[in-house]
């Protein structure tokens, strides 16, 4: 049988100069290149400007991918404090959604409007009936008080 050399994933395209395979001493940093020397990397293997920087953006997106989906990233203080935010915004995003969802609308409004004005005119022609015999009561009862011997 005669085996054939194809390239693995690895040996097809070479990593981004930021992606290193090797171990970074922990006692040394390593200081990121900047995207304008991104960019330029690129374009010294004969991409033009605008294919480099679609090169960059892709191989950044890449390596936060990777770093997300490693298991690491949950252990990043940062990551895991702006997710535990990005959950805090999301549930009041879905509060304040279920709460716009259950206002009535305009006609619902209109209709409240009218009945609570109905409700307050019929309260206010039984008032004073009501009224005028609970006064009567008071006053009575803070002239029999006033008046009793104590």
């Amino acid at each position: 049988m005669e085996q054939q050399n194809v390239p693995s994933i690895s040996n097809a395209r070479p990593n981004p100069p930021f992606i290193s395979n090797a171990r970074p001493n922990p006692t040394q940093k390593k200081k990121l290149p900047t995207p304008k020397e991104l960019v330029s990397h690129y374009e010294s293997q004969g991409m033009d400007s605008q294919e480099a920087s679609i090169k960059v953006i892709e191989d950044l997106q890449k390596a936060l991918v990777g770093v997300i989906s490693s298991g690491r990233g949950k252990k990043d203080k940062l990551l895991s404090e702006s997710s535990r935010k990005m959950d805090a915004v999301n549930n009041r995003i879905t509060i304040l959604d279920m709460k716009l969802d259950s206002k009535p609308g305009y006609a619902e409004t209109f209709a409240i409007g009218l009945a609570s004005g109905a409700a307050l005119r019929g309260i206010g022609a039984i008032m004073p009936h009501i009224l005028a015999p609970l006064a009567q009561i008071w006053n009575s009862v803070t002239t029999a008080t006033k008046s009793s011997p104590q």
